[in-house]
C-alpha cells in the first residue's frame, strides 16, 4: 500500500502564479510539462523536414507555435498541481488568475481550428468555424454536467473527435494530431475536476 502513504489530497496553493503548470508545481510537475511540449513540435518538424510537407515560412512558425502550445497543455492540464490551481478559488487571486480560472472563457480562446484552417487550408475555411463549433458545444456539454459524469463525458467527446477527425472532417496533412490533442487538453484535461494528490514533504 505504499501509495496511499506517499500522497495526499491537498488543494491549498501558494506561492508565484504560474498559469502553464499551475500555482505550486514541484520541479517534477515543471520537467514534465516542459518534456511534453517538444514531442508534437518534434514530430512536426520529422513531417516537414522527411515526410515533403509544403510549408512557407510563415505556416511552418504557426505550425510550431501551435504544436508546442497544444502538446505541451495536454500533458501539464492533467498535472495535479494545475487540476489544484484551475478548480479551487484562493482568496489572493487577481483578476487575471480568476479570468483564466472562468473555464468556459478559458475554453474559448482556444481557437486553434479556425486558426490552422485559415492560414493551412483557406479554401476549407469552415472546417475550422466547424471544428470550432463541435469543441464549444463540448466543452458546455462537460460544463454543465455533473461532476461524478464529467470524465465519462468527456471521453466520449474526445471519442467523437477522433472519430470525427478520421471519417468525416479530414484532417489537414501535418495536423492529423490537432483536434484530437486539443480535445483531450481542455475537454478532459483543463475541464474536468479531480483530486489534487501531493506528494508528502520529508
Amino acid at each position: 500500500m505504499k501509495d496511499f502513504k506517499d500522497e495526499h489530497i491537498d488543494w491549498n496553493y501558494s506561492g508565484k502564479t504560474n498559469l502553464l503548470f499551475g500555482t505550486g508545481a514541484n520541479i517534477s510537475e515543471r520537467m514534465i510539462g516542459w518534456a511534453s511540449s517538444i514531442v508534437v513540435p518534434l514530430f512536426f518538424l520529422y513531417a516537414y523536414f522527411f515526410k515533403e510537407l509544403q510549408l512557407t515560412p510563415f505556416q511552418l512558425v504557426i505550425g510550431l507555435f501551435v504544436a508546442i502550445d497544444i502538446g505541451g497543455g495536454m500533458v501539464a492540464n492533467s498535472l495535479n498541481s494545475c487540476k489544484r490551481f484551475y478548480h479551487s478559488l484562493n482568496k489572493g487571486d487577481s483578476k487575471m488568475e480568476s479570468l483564466y480560472k472562468n473555464h468556459f472563457l478559458f475554453s474559448c480562446l482556444h481557437i486553434h481550428p479556425i486558426m490552422i484552417w485559415l492560414v493551412f487550408d483557406y479554401s476549407n475555411w469552415k472546417n475550422g468555424f466547424l471544428w470550432y463549433g463541435l469543441f464549444i458545444l463540448a466543452v458546455l456539454l462537460v460544463l454543465k454536467a455533473p461532476l461524478y459524469l464529467k470524465r465519462p463525458i468527456s471521453m466520449f467527446m474526445i471519442l467523437l473527435a477522433i472519430m470525427i477527425n478520421e471519417y468525416i472532417l479530414s484532417a489537414i496533412p501535418g495536423f492529423e494530431w490537432l483536434m484530437p490533442v486539443l480535445f483531450i487538453k481542455i475537454i478532459y484535461g483543463h475541464l474536468v475536476k479531480e483530486e489534487p494528490y501531493r506528494p508528502i514533504k520529508g
